[in-house]
């Protein structure tokens, strides 16, 4: 699903409106598939945001252990945890129509 994405965390710490609103959204299609995932060493939800081609990097880390915390006509939210440098962080992403 192509949708404009904005993280509403940073390592963990919730982000002010005014930092929400200055974030740049990413463009992308959101994928969200049930994976063995090898940080939590376990089956789970895992999101992955596509912007671009197969072999370009993600622009956010994964969403593991991803759960749909809302939902309106406009957009939803997903909430899990990902992992940057080896730690795990709270992280919920803002997803609405592109």
């Amino acid at each position: 699903m192509r949708v404009l994405v904005t993280p509403l965390r940073d390592r963990g710490v919730a982000l002010s409106k005014e930092d929400r609103r200055r974030y740049p959204a990413i463009r992308g299609s959101v994928l969200v598939n049930a994976e063995t995932c090898q940080e939590l060493g376990r089956s789970s939800n895992v999101a992955h945001l596509v912007s671009g081609m197969p072999m370009e990097a993600e622009p956010l880390p994964p969403l593991l252990d991803a759960t749909l915390a809302g939902m309106a006509n406009t957009g939803f939210v997903l909430s899990g945890i990902e992992f940057i440098d080896g730690c795990a962080y709270a992280q919920t992403w803002w997803c609405r129509e592109a």
